[in-house]
């Protein structure tokens, strides 16, 4: 395990394989996550839209274990993702 920021999970979510990771939700519970940017994983239903993951306050994921859609607010310090 180790921590990273939001840009270097970012940059690891578009690999190849899964990330594994936790993080703080806004409400202070701790998330544990499998989550990809990479659209190969994707099921096709969930495709993005557009080719943008960035919002304002925001960076989206898909989370293989919820079959959906997530978002990482951008105020979030450190992320710990599980090797």
């Amino acid at each position: 395990m180790f921590d990273v920021n939001l840009e270097t999970l970012r940059k690891s979510l578009q690999g190849t394989t899964p990330v594994d990771f936790y993080y703080f939700k806004k409400d202070g519970k701790l998330r544990n996550a499998k989550g990809t940017l990479n659209e190969s994983l994707i099921p096709l239903d969930f495709s993005p839209k557009d080719s943008s993951t960035n919002y304002a306050n925001s960076f989206r994921y898909y989370d293989l274990e919820k079959k959906a859609w997530r978002s990482l607010h951008k105020d979030l310090e450190l992320v710990t993702i599980i090797e």
